[in-house]
C-alpha cells in the first residue's frame, strides 16, 4: 500500500514515449524494466524488487547498459551481458 499525496496514476504508469520501448525481465533473479535501444541493446530503466540489496548490486543499477545473448535457436532462455555499468557514466 502506498501512502502519498501524489495521485496514484501518477506513481504508478510510466511516461509515455513513443519512440521507446519498455520491457520488464528478470535478471539474477531480480525485475527490471529496461528501455530498448540499438542492436539488441538495454539500458536499465528501474529496479523493481523488496530485497534491499538488490539496490546495492551495481549491476542492476539504474543506467547500466545490457546486451542479450540467445545462446541456442530454439531455446527460450535470454541471457544478459553487462556493456557498461551505470558507475562509470556516474564518473565522467
Amino acid at each position: 500500500m502506498i501512502y502519498s499525496i501524489v495521485p496514484c496514476d501518477q506513481l504508478i504508469n510510466y511516461p509515455q514515449d513513443s519512440n521507446q520501448e519498455r520491457i520488464e525481465v528478470d535478471i539474477n533473479g531480480e525485475n527490471v524494466v529496461l528501455l530498448k535501444g540499438e542492436n539488441n541493446t538495454y539500458t536499465i530503466e528501474r529496479l523493481i524488487s523488496t530485497n534491499p540489496r538488490a539496490y546495492l548490486n551495481p549491476e542492476l543499477m539504474p543506467g547500466t547498459m545490457i546486451m542479450t545473448i540467445i545462446s541456442k535457436k530454439d531455446s527460450p532462455c535470454v541471457k544478459w551481458e553487462i556493456i557498461n555499468n551505470g558507475l562509470e557514466l556516474m564518473r565522467e
